[in-house]
């Protein structure tokens, strides 16, 4: 049986965050590596969890949207930026649920 791992994205603040916790993690500075980065890591059957941490543009968010709606494993889990001043006011996922029972009411 392979061992699962738990699997970081982001700058390397965060990368490095994670590795003091024992979880191994990819520096990404540009959202242009971003994607080549996401689809090697899922490739890798040990890695159940992947947890990004970086603002994304709405394809990449899109993207990762898809890949969560259709793939139970790896669980992707968007981490909103721990270092900003107001946390509690942005995850992209929350909005988006939040605007379609908007639409929906």
């Amino acid at each position: 049986m392979v061992e699962e791992k738990i699997h970081v994205i982001g700058h390397a603040e965060i990368v490095s965050l994670f590795g003091l916790l024992g979880i191994e993690g990819t520096v990404v500075n540009h959202e242009e590596d971003f994607l080549k980065t996401f689809e090697d890591i899922t490739k890798k059957p040990s890695i159940a969890m992947i947890i990004v941490n970086m603002d994304l543009p709405d394809d990449l968010f899109e993207h990762l949207l898809d890949f969560k709606a259709n793939n139970r494993i790896p669980f992707v889990y968007l981490l909103p930026d721990i270092f900003q001043e107001d946390i509690t006011n942005h995850d992209k996922i929350f909005d988006m649920i939040y605007e379609l029972i908007q639409e929906l009411i």
